[in-house]
């Protein structure tokens, strides 16, 4: 049963919760399947087809779909028992496919003798053995589409893999130059902001001084060309120029003070003629207030997690499904910047690939873009690499790199919004251009996945 702590402000449950869930279920059954323990490394695809409430039971079935050496494809199917109609028929929403790699075997204990000549370093000790996993034989007409989709999908992987990374590195590389334009922009407005600040300073000090010397206070004494003020706040004598201070005087005034004139009862009346138009739907008003486009280098976010032991498994490695749930964090704030008033659902996960582990007090981190608008959707990449900040030389390693889609849905309502996405600048050229050239073309392929999903196990 999902509780409020599972969901978002609208009682939609997080599509990283599901992950989470999706992740430890398809582990259980890929641990069973191989007879020892499994990692997660990849999620091909999770199409998420209909919304979880607050208070929905889910139940989650997993199998093994096909076998490869020391790899499997677990399918997740993830049904939805309504909180409001308990005795009514299951809801199918949700599927998934995971890729799963049994960890090698530890070889057997040298004797005595080798012990020592590995210990002395004569011989070398013999490595772990790779995992054999048993085969896998489909009976019914379901489990042979299964295994024929499983094996179609793992050789699309295996086709598109190099021309995939190329696309990632560059990309990659690409928000990594984007951040570092950010932080020289971020540090020239630091030092102007200072600039400014002393000026601002010295405009202020001559203020004070000028209204203290018009007052004739006694803090307040000409040194030669100088006008030289006990201010609080200062530790020293605040010394100004005394012509500085003879000019503030001449613009203030005697006293300071400025005539300023009041509008009359006439104006105020010929001012409440003049009505403005104001649409009273506040979706249109929002699209109003907003400029029509944003550029891709201001939809970038980042996010940073320690990782914690209660993130990993019984192996000490972190869970696929809590760091799927990081990423949805990340991509949902910059869909926030794309749209700001819209609660934002998931809709799809493509593509994403874990390389390398990651181990209790590692730093994670996760950076993601809006690289494409549709109607009432985007897609979002994401980045995310670790290190281990304890070590003398930390080292920034590649984690995953994946697509999300998000959905922009009427906070009141629950309904998409069609139309009021504002447009993404993307840059003329380069890898983030040529990665968004080809999400219509990931949409059509889910869309389409979409289709037989709900045709083949619904």
């Amino acid at each position: 049963m999902q509780s409020p702590a599972e969901c978002d402000e609208h009682g939609r449950v997080y599509g990283g919760e599901l992950l989470k869930l999706i992740d430890v279920s398809a582990g259980l059954v890929a641990a069973k399947h191989a007879g020892g323990p499994c990692l997660t490394i990849s999620a091909d695809r999770v199409i998420f087809l209909e919304e979880i409430r607050v208070g929905d039971v889910i139940s989650l079935s997993s199998a093994v779909n096909r076998a490869w050496g020391s790899s499997m494809e677990i399918g997740v199917r993830v049904m939805r028992q309504s909180r409001t109609d308990p005795l009514g028929p299951e809801t199918y929403c949700s599927h998934a496919y995971l890729t799963f790699v049994a960890k090698p075997s530890p070889p057997p204990p040298p004797g005595s003798l080798l012990s020592l000549t590995d210990t002395l370093g004569l011989t070398r000790p013999p490595k772990p053995r790779r995992a054999q996993l048993p085969e896998l034989k489909p009976s019914s007409l379901l489990e042979q589409k299964r295994y024929l989709l499983a094996g179609r999908r793992r050789a699309h992987r295996i086709k598109q893999a190099k021309e995939n990374d190329r696309r990632n590195a560059a990309f990659r590389e690409q928000i990594y130059e984007v951040e570092r334009e950010s932080r020289q922009g971020a540090a020239a407005a630091v030092d102007e902001q200072f600039a400014d600040r002393a000026a601002l300073l010295g405009q202020l000090q001559v203020e004070l001084l000028s209204e203290m010397f018009m007052r004739g206070e006694s803090d307040v004494r000409v040194e030669g060309d100088e006008i030289v003020g006990e201010i609080e706040g200062f530790v020293e004598p605040v010394r100004v120029k005394k012509a500085l201070v003879d000019r503030a005087v001449l613009e203030k005034g005697h006293g300071g003070w400025h005539k300023i004139s009041l509008a009359t009862d006439e104006d105020v009346d010929r001012a409440a003629g003049h009505t403005t138009r104001v649409s009273l739907d506040p979706h249109v008003q929002a699209a109003a207030s907003i400029v029509s486009s944003v550029s891709f280098e201001a939809t970038l976010s980042m996010g940073l997690w320690i990782v914690r032991p209660q993130h990993c498994n019984s192996k000490s490695i972190l869970f696929g499904g809590t760091l799927m749930r990081w990423v949805e964090e990340v991509s949902t704030i910059a869909a926030r910047r794309v749209y700001p008033t819209a609660s934002w659902s998931s809709a799809a996960i493509d593509s994403l690939t874990f390389k390398t582990a990651v181990q209790p007090g590692e730093v994670v981190y996760v950076r993601a873009a809006v690289i494409k608008v549709f109607d009432s959707s985007l897609e979002v990449a994401a980045v995310v690499t670790c290190e281990d900040r304890n070590s003398p030389s930390p080292k920034i390693r590649e984690v995953s790199e994946s697509f999300f889609t998000l959905v922009a849905m009427d906070p009141s309502s629950g309904r998409p919004l069609k139309g009021v996405l504002r447009h993404v600048e993307l840059p003329p050229s380069g890898p983030v251009t040529e990665l968004a050239s080809l999400a219509q073309k990931r949409r059509d392929d889910r869309l389409l996945d979409k289709r037989i999903l709900q045709r083949v196990y619904a």
